[in-house]
Parts: C-alpha cells; sequence; structure tokens
C-alpha cells in the first residue's frame, strides 16, 4: 500500500461515492471513501493524500477548507471539485479557481469516463513532477558533494551516515568549522530524503531577535511598524520539505521557544496572527560553536538542544582528510574550466605537493576558492606553482619572490655579457638581473621570455612591475 497512490473520496450522497467508486476501482488506486468533512479531516490528519475527489462547496462539506488541510501533509495533492451548474460564476467558485490553479471541476453527477480521464492526467503529473524533482536531486547531488569527494575514512563514513539518515524524519545536527561543508550535507540529506517539499535555508546569526521571529514563522499586515502586506516564513516555505537552520546556536532564547514549540506541537502563528498554522517540516541545523557548554551557560535551552540534536554528524577538517586534496582539486579544476568556459586544465605534481603540504584554515571552502582563483587567472594548460596564492607558496617554505629557484623547475637561462651576477648578491638580486638578461635575450617579448624561464606570462608581468624592470 505504501506505493500506491491515495484517493479520498468525499460525498454526502450514497449513490454519487458509488459512482466514483466503480469509476475508480481496477485503477490499481488505494480509495478512502467518506461522508463528511469531519471523517475526512480525520483521515487527511492520519495519512498522507494524493488525489482529493470532493464538493467544492455544499451544506455540510467545504471541499477548498479540505484541500487546505491536505496540503498541509501533501503540497503536490492534486484536487477534483465536484460542482453544481453555474457554481465556477459564485465567489467561492472564482476562489477555487484563482487560489488553485491546478484544479479540476467536474459537474455532479460525475461522468465515470471523464473522471477517469482527470486522473490518469492528474496521476500523470505527479508522476513528471515526482521524476523531475528525483532527476535535479541527482543532478544537485553530483554538482553539491563535490565537496564530500574523497576516499578517506572520515568521508566514507559521512557517507554512510547520510543514506541511514536521509529517509528518516530525524532531526540531524550537522557539527564542523567553517568551510568544511555543512550546508552541503544539509542538501545531500534533503536530496536523499525524496521530500516533496523544497530545501529552506536560514542563517540565524544573520538577522536581530525580532526580524528572526518575522523570517522564521511570518507576520500579519500591520503585525509592526513597516508590516504593509501578510508575509509567509521560513516553516511555511519549507512545508512538506526540510529547513536547514544554520548557526542554529546563535538564536537568541525567545526565538529558541518557538522553535522549540513548534517542534513539538507542529503548529505556530505568525507574528501579530491567531491563526494556527499546521506544517510537516524535517529539521536539519548546523553549527560551529560547543552547544554543550552555551547550555550549561543557559544560553541554549536544554530541551531544545535535546530535540535538535537527534542525529549528530561531525564534519573533519580538510588537514585532518589531505588524501582527499587531489580529489578535491581535480573535481574542482573540472568545475570551474566548465563554469568559465575554458579548456580543461591540469595541475603539476610540485604544485599539488605544495597544496597538500598548506593546512587549509578555511577547509574546503578556501581550496575551492583558491582553485578558483588559478583557474580564471592562468592563460596557460596547466596549473603550477606561480599560479599557486602566495600564502600558499609561503606555507611550503618557497617565497614568491624566488619563484624561479624552486628545485624542480628548469629554468634554461642564457649566458649573457650584459648580466652581472656577483657574489654576496641576494637572491632577489639575482632573479632580477636574470629575468632583465633573458629579457634582453628576448627582445622583449614576454611571452618567449616565460617560456624561457618556464613560468607564465603571468608572473613575468609581475616581475617587471614588481622590480620595476624597463622595456629596453
Amino acid at each position: 500500500m505504501d506505493n500506491q497512490t491515495t484517493v479520498l473520496v468525499v460525498d454526502s450522497d450514497a449513490r454519487q461515492r458509488e459512482i466514483i467508486y466503480q469509476a475508480l476501482e481496477g485503477m490499481g488506486l488505494h480509495i478512502l471513501i467518506t461522508r463528511s468533512i469531519y471523517e475526512a479531516l480525520d483521515r487527511i490528519e492520519r495519512l498522507k493524500i494524493d488525489i482529493l475527489i470532493a464538493p467544492l462547496k455544499e451544506e455540510r462539506i467545504d471541499g477548498l477548507k479540505l484541500l487546505e488541510a491536505a496540503q498541509q501533509q501533501n503540497p503536490d495533492i492534486g484536487v477534483i471539485f465536484l460542482t453544481l451548474p453555474n457554481v465556477l460564476e459564485t465567489d467561492i467558485g472564482i476562489r477555487a479557481m484563482l487560489h488553485h490553479e491546478t484544479s479540476y471541476f467536474v459537474p455532479k453527477p460525475p461522468n465515470p469516463v471523464h473522471l477517469k480521464a482527470l486522473l490518469r492526467k492528474i496521476l500523470e503529473k505527479q508522476r513528471l513532477t515526482l521524476e523531475n524533482r528525483q532527476l535535479q536531486s541527482q543532478i544537485d547531488e553530483k554538482k553539491g558533494l563535490i565537496r564530500l569527494t574523497g576516499h578517506s575514512p572520515k568521508i566514507q563514513e559521512i557517507r554512510a551516515v547520510i543514506a541511514q539518515v536521509a529517509p528518516t524524519r530525524a532531526t540531524v545536527m550537522i557539527r564542523g568549522e567553517r568551510g568544511t561543508g555543512k550546508e552541503l550535507v544539509a542538501r545531500a540529506i534533503h536530496d536523499r530524503s525524496l521530500r516533496r517539499g523544497q530545501l529552506v535555508i536560514f542563517n540565524c546569526a544573520a538577522l536581530t531577535e525580532s526580524l528572526a521571529e518575522s523570517e522564521l514563522f511570518g507576520h500579519e499586515r500591520g503585525a509592526f511598524t513597516g508590516a504593509y502586506h501578510q508575509r509567509k516564513g521560513k516553516f511555511e516555505a519549507a512545508n512538506g520539505g526540510t529547513l536547514f537552520l544554520d548557526e542554529v546556536g546563535e538564536l537568541r532564547l525567545s526565538n529558541q521557544a518557538r522553535l522549540l514549540r513548534v517542534l513539538a506541537e507542529k503548529e505556530f502563528e505568525r507574528v501579530g496572527g491567531n491563526k494556527t498554522i499546521q506544517v510537516d517540516v524535517r529539521i536539519v541545523c548546523a553549527t560551529n560553536r560547543n552547544l554543550e557548554e552555551r547550555v550549561e551557560q543557559d544560553s541554549f535551552m536544554v530541551d531544545l538542544y535535546d530535540r535538535l540534536n537527534v542525529i549528530s554528524i561531525y564534519l573533519p577538517l580538510l588537514r585532518e582528510r589531505k588524501e582527499d586534496i587531489p580529489l578535491l582539486v581535480n573535481a574542482f579544476i573540472e568545475e570551474f574550466c566548465q563554469e568559465n568556459g575554458k579548456g580543461l586544465k591540469t595541475i603539476t605534481s610540485r604544485a599539488l605537493r605544495t597544496l597538500m603540504k598548506y593546512d587549509w584554515p578555511g577547509n574546503v571552502r578556501e581550496l575551492k576558492n583558491c582553485i578558483e582563483g588559478m583557474v580564471v587567472m592562468s592563460n596557460s594548460s596547466e596549473l603550477d606553482l606561480d599560479d599557486l596564492p602566495d600564502r600558499v607558496l609561503k606555507s611550503s617554505g618557497i617565497s614568491p619572490s624566488l619563484i624561479f629557484s624552486v628545485p624542480g623547475a628548469e629554468s634554461p637561462i642564457p649566458s649573457s655579457p650584459r648580466m652581472n651576477v656577483e657574489v654576496g648578491m641576494s637572491l632577489e638580486e639575482i632573479e632580477k638581473e636574470v629575468i632583465q638578461a633573458t629579457l634582453r635575450h628576448a627582445k622583449n617579448n614576454k611571452a618567449k621570455a616565460a617560456r624561457i624561464l618556464n613560468v607564465s606570462k603571468r608572473t613575468i608581468f609581475r616581475k617587471i612591475n614588481q622590480y620595476g624592470l624597463c622595456d629596453n
């Protein structure tokens, strides 16, 4: 039954219920028949309804109210309203068409052939929606999980945990320093859950206490100065999906209390409103703070901590899994070459070794930014030492100003009586003299000088500017 489409039929007329049941029978559907709005609401509260068939409006049944309740559990629900003649010209008919554009309207009594055709149309649309969502999830995962690339034991363990927790409803707390990929793990959990709603992201540290409350729970018109319109919050936007609370440790206590209530009761009111809104939202949160210490300091509610910390995923620092750096580097090079319309580049072994010696305090995010800069600025098909940022070179004991003297670099310098190198000169003075002599030999052809010195043109121009070399 889990794989069957559930259809809820609501009608007080026994004859019409029979017509509808006979029309749906044999289509492989899980059919639920109810006679009143109270029976229907009870079923909606306990089950996820895929298709609703109900009167648009009659004495004891309000189809719009049923639809709104069912959408709380399933935003993608299909609906067929049973209507009386000319009902679409009334206020309720116009309201239904305006607010529920995907609704279908069938005159009473329903024609079985017409009803079956509409059911097939709804089923096909829902199938395509699910396939598109799954395909997009695969595309997003391929692109997003690039930062989780690697064969290190820690990354393999994280992948296994994601695969295990994603299909569940469990709340997940992702811990790790900045740049370790907490948002990417949250996306992977949501994508693999196949929840029909969207992933909504909220940075808890970005707003003041009052603005955070409005952003999370929405507000009614006139709730405060500047609230000119009703606005839905992140919880409503994430209904049926996942809400990712980044930096959750920065939430103020009043916001924590409201969040705890939503987690416990799955309902809330907008700021300035009294209408209770029910939601089905999965919470994934992230923090780089020690929440246990904040609990002890009474700056984080222990009850909220317990509800958020059902499953914990700890993300390692990049320097703790350096064996993954070559795979990450190659993946980033491919990504940024494609993104910037450049031919595929490679990286030299000495440049890669230098990247692996660096401690990466900004973790994978810093590595990503580093590779992006190298790809964008390089005019060569090969990334080498002179493409690396100065901070990375210095971490390996390589002075950026002495890049030509790196062991292993072949720098065929032409003999020249005009190159004056003497004992006691500094290495920088020698480098300046070598570059100037090479430029004279190449008749000031920067590209030729770069080839002779086995460096990029960018480095030649940088050195000319650094040493104030003249063009002749």
